[in-house]
């Protein structure tokens, strides 16, 4: 691009779409709810394009992407002849919030690609465009000092409850120096700590034991952790957090009776830290998350401010990452840990973000703040957000609980586990929350609420989840959900008409008393209803 009688023409195909008042009038239509709004223009010959586009024109290269895609699908030819030209329409909209640009670029009224909008934070463009670059040296101190920043001023920008200091873990790490690593008994000290969600993938020799644990209170050798947990308490040291839990190095894992004390206690462990980092992209624990992340390839155009500088953006489509395909949103363990947090960092595939009960952003998109739900993860109900659930229910908190549980199952159990038997205790977390909102009103039988039995044992399997099916061994009585792998459908099927049954008593036994929403060992269910005779056939398998 070079400056010519004021406006921004390409030195290699003479565009002029960056020109002061064309430039104006996209600019403005993010403004506007008339979708034709913007600069509209035709362009220069494909042939010129083309030429722009190999000798570095940076929007003959956005061109070039996009008009042979729109040719080959709506035309059905492979390319442009050479002395085509087209109708394209600029404009920038605002997406989601007031806070996200996008660009948008209209061929022949019909093709409408988007991309995102951001420049660096010293940049001229910087004070009109709220979007900022992604960080992708998860690890540097550029990216700890803004996640600091994120953590801090949380409550200004998001009205989140101020983090307050909270009764410690039964055993922690102690990040004070990352080198020299060591776990403290905590015997009631109060303070902030930081929690560790992440897959295991692989067994852990050293995690802690009953042979371990003294020499691990007096020091851990770093060298000998996988890197997952080295990376974790590198990050709790620089996020200057003193204090770090993580299962591994916290729950004696020869003993089952320090399971059975720890597990139970996952709940508050998870509700009450400081932050819960998250390992979202390591399949295992070896391989750590605090390496680069694939630089993002940008395209960096002009941008005519609005105060007459000149400023930068970058550009890049519009394709965001689903956050279902990172490893920890597969496995069941993770799902109660992330959603049991109430502020957690994202070591995503691509970059790390910071999520809280209102919304997530990129780290250092700072003003880029998304509703949670438009990520496509469940987030609980801003009612349960508190740590003091309400006395007494009304009849619209009860159905907000009902829908919640219904959604946990549903994502929840579409999900694996690495031992079957572990259905009902990765899930006791979450039920732990919702029994202290449900009160003495409603009691948690082997994964069902007696308030709504009879809906709950409509409950189906809907598809199948990333784990296999199991046979020969019991995980739950045949009612429950948690007898079967797979995702579950839960509740009243509209399809099964009213129900005209009465249930008469359900109980289960759990294995044992320190963890009564964990794993059972059996259960008994009276139903009074009206029996009839029915042919099933194998080959029509459909019920209703």
């Amino acid at each position: 691009m070079g400056l010519r009688n004021g406006s921004l023409v390409c030195d290699y195909c003479s565009s002029t779409v960056f020109s002061f008042e064309p430039f104006q009038i996209a600019w403005a239509a993010k403004d506007s709810s008339d979708p034709k709004a913007g600069f509209s223009y035709i362009t220069q010959t494909w042939q010129e394009i083309d030429d722009g586009e190999n000798k570095g024109c940076n929007w003959c290269d956005v061109l070039w992407g996009e008009i042979p895609f729109w040719y080959q699908h709506r035309k059905k030819e492979e390319s442009p002849m050479p002395e085509e030209t087209f109708k394209i329409t600029v404009r920038f909209e605002k997406r989601n919030s007031e806070d996200e640009i996008v660009l948008k670029v209209t061929i022949e009224d019909d093709w409408t690609p988007r991309y995102q909008v951001r420049c660096d934070p010293d940049e001229n463009a910087a004070a009109f465009v709220p979007g900022r670059k992604l960080v992708w040296q998860v690890g540097s101190p550029r990216a700890f000092k803004l996640a600091s920043d994120c953590l801090t001023q949380c409550t200004l920008r998001h009205n989140c409850p101020k983090p307050q200091e909270t009764s410690l873990p039964t055993r922690v790490i102690d990040c004070s120096d990352p080198e020299r690593p060591k776990l403290v008994l905590t015997k009631g000290m109060q303070g902030f700590y930081a929690a560790l969600s992440y897959v295991w993938g692989e067994p852990q020799p050293h995690s802690v034991c009953t042979t371990k644990l003294s020499t691990y209170l007096e020091s851990i050798d770093i060298l000998l952790l996988p890197k997952t947990i080295r990376d974790a308490i590198f990050c709790t040291h620089n996020l200057n957090l003193r204090y770090l839990w993580a299962d591994t190095l916290c729950i004696l894992q020869d003993l089952d009776e320090d399971k059975q004390r720890e597990i139970p206690q996952m709940c508050d462990i998870y509700r009450c830290a400081y932050v819960t980092i998250i390992a979202a992209s390591s399949w295992k624990v070896s391989e750590g998350f605090l390496h680069n992340r694939k630089k993002p390839v940008e395209t960096l155009l002009p941008f005519l401010c609005p105060d007459g500088k000149l400023g930068t953006i970058s550009v890049d489509e519009d394709d965001r990452p689903m956050p279902s395909k990172e490893p920890v949103n597969r496995r069941a363990w993770c799902f109660q840990e992330r959603l049991l947090s109430p502020r957690t960092l994202v070591y995503a595939s691509h970059t790390l973000q910071y999520q809280c009960q209102t919304a997530m952003s990129e780290i250092g998109d700072i003003w880029n703040y998304l509703p949670s739900t438009k990520q496509g993860e469940m987030r609980l109900p801003d009612m349960m957000a508190s740590h003091t659930p309400s006395r007494t229910l009304s009849s619209n908190d009860v159905e907000v609980v009902l829908t919640a549980w219904r959604s946990v199952l549903r994502d929840y159990t579409q999900r694996a586990v690495s031992d079957p038997s572990d259905r009902l205790v990765a899930i006791s977390g979450i039920a732990q929350l919702f029994q202290r909102w449900w009160g003495d009103s409603n009691r948690y039988i082997a994964g069902l609420w007696e308030r709504d039995l009879s809906t709950d044992l409509l409950w189906y399997r809907d598809s199948p989840s990333y784990g296999s099916l199991v046979t020969g061994q019991f995980l739950a009585p045949s009612w429950s959900w948690a007898a079967t792998i797979g995702c579950i459908a839960a509740g009243w099927d509209k399809r099964a008409g009213n129900i005209i049954w009465e249930v008469q008593s359900c109980n289960a036994i759990p294995v044992s008393d320190n963890h009564p929403l964990g794993q059972v060992k059996g259960g008994r269910l009276i139903v009074r209803a009206i029996m009839r005779d029915v042919t099933w056939d194998p080959a029509e398998p459909e019920l209703f």
